[in-house]
């Protein structure tokens, strides 16, 4: 058995069944068994009610289900509250769609038809993070699902607990046949890999770190499967001089996912600032910092939460020495151990500034409370410094010239780009990652079609 702790006291949270490789074999064969064997990727009316139900099952849990998402993963019980909403408002949005999922005809010539048809993949291994361990599996599972796919779900062995619940609930929907969601639990190295190199899983859907994702777009290559990554960011986070100041420093704070430690994969980790306003800028965004209230999760008035574990704990320590080689600390920097704390992952939200382009804390993805602040004197050297690095998933940019958001969203070289807000993401609107940071979309009608194949039969008249 696993043994889960709250990172933020050390209290035993939950225990979950370490599965085997045998396991994870037997979950791919009950879903290669269930497509077969049921017409669930030719039924669209029950695969929506299905999601429907499970919608509303989800909605209705979010009482007891997001003190458990704190508690595994040290995140403020605000924000595992929205994330419960989120990936209620995702299944929605698909068990909507799964009536849609429509291909298209032409005729080719006066005697010749095409008809192209949207098919399910087939069978789907969905491997989860810790960091958001309910909302980034719901973001794939329902367009796998309304798509017609049967799946095999792997959460992170950090974060098993409220994916375990959340599966009992699919287990009580007769909609879902059997067989069509599986979950395992285990090792990446054995039960991931296998559920990776199977050679009866049609797709791999990862969301989680860009080398995790190399190893597995190489395991995947074996079979040739389909891939859908959603890696690493350094997201940059561009003030502008004309922008609305108070507003710009308010959502800079929250772009560096401070409140989940910076364990967010869009984090505006890479806080680019216009040269006037800078001093003025960095003073404020400081003085904000330093007010966070640091805590568990589950205490009221607590904004930011703990790191994982020891491990991502020693890891930021490890990145913050090098950054006060590189650059100059202005805030924070050390483990908070006062009083409660002691029993948690703790660090003070960090901040630092002058930093040099090719500085290690602004090019590797730290994944803890450590914010990069770069100054730049015009639009040409935001850009430069915007796209430095190997990652692309998110970006930002704060300015009152609409003309301007406009020109420097084009150029920065991400999935995604906010203009005036940071970290909005919508399921009826598309996300994913430039060059680093993934393989496919995300969320929308580019989600859905990522676990569809397109089939032409040719029909000659």
């Amino acid at each position: 058995m696993l043994e889960v702790r709250d990172p933020g006291n050390g209290e035993l949270v939950y225990r979950a069944p370490n599965s085997t490789l045998d396991d994870a074999r037997d979950a791919v064969s009950a879903a290669k068994t269930a497509m077969e064997a049921t017409d669930w990727g030719d039924n669209p009316g029950q695969r929506a009610t299905a999601l429907s139900k499970l919608a509303h099952a989800l909605r209705s849990s979010i009482d007891w289900l997001a003190p458990l998402l704190t508690r595994e993963g040290g995140k403020p019980l605000s924000v595992s509250r929205a994330e419960v909403l989120r990936g209620a408002e995702a299944i929605e949005y698909y068990a909507g769609l799964a009536r849609n999922v429509y291909g298209r005809s032409t005729m080719l010539a006066p005697d010749s038809l095409a008809i192209l048809l949207r098919e399910p993949v087939g069978v789907v291994s969905i491997i989860v993070p810790w960091n958001m361990a309910l909302s980034l599996l719901t973001r794939p599972l329902a367009p796998a699902l309304a798509a017609g796919n049967a799946v095999v779900i792997k959460p992170s062995s950090a974060t098993p607990g409220a994916t375990a619940e959340f599966v009992q609930m699919i287990d009580a929907i007769p909609e879902f046949p059997k067989g069509m969601v599986n979950f395992v639990v285990g090792p990446g190295s054995t039960v991931g890999a296998e559920l990776v190199k199977h050679p009866d899983v049609d797709m791999v859907s990862f969301t989680g770190d860009t080398s995790t994702g190399k190893e597995i777009m190489k395991m995947a290559a074996d079979t040739l499967k389909k891939v859908g990554l959603e890696l690493g960011g350094k997201s940059p986070n561009v003030v502008f001089a004309d922008a609305d100041f108070d507003r710009a420093v308010r959502g800079a704070l929250n772009a560096a996912s401070m409140f989940h430690a910076g364990q967010v994969c869009i984090a505006g980790s890479r806080l680019l600032v216009e040269e006037t306003v800078h001093d003025r800028f960095v003073q404020r965004l400081t003085e904000m910092a330093n007010r966070l209230r640091v805590g568990h999760g589950l205490k009221e008035g607590v904004q930011a939460g703990p790191l994982i574990n020891e491990g991502q704990l020693t890891r930021v320590l490890d990145y913050v020495e090098v950054g006060k080689r590189e650059a100059e600390l202005v805030t924070g920097g050390h483990r908070l151990t006062e009083g409660e704390l002691e029993k948690g992952y703790f660090i003070a939200p960090t901040v630092f500034d002058r930093v040099p382009v090719t500085a290690k804390i602004a090019q590797d993805e730290i994944f803890g409370p450590v914010l990069a602040v770069q100054a730049f004197k015009d639009e040409d050297e935001a850009v430069e410094i915007a796209n430095s690095t190997v990652y692309g998933l998110a970006g930002a940019v704060w300015t009152n010239d609409i003309s301007k958001a406009i020109r420097m969203a084009k150029k920065i070289k991400s999935g995604m780009v906010w203009v005036n807000t940071f970290g909005k993401l919508y399921p009826a609107g598309e996300m994913g990652g430039y060059k680093q940071s993934g393989v496919g979309r995300q969320y929308g009608l580019e989600g859905l079609w990522e676990f569809t194949e397109l089939k032409h039969i040719n029909v000659q008249l």
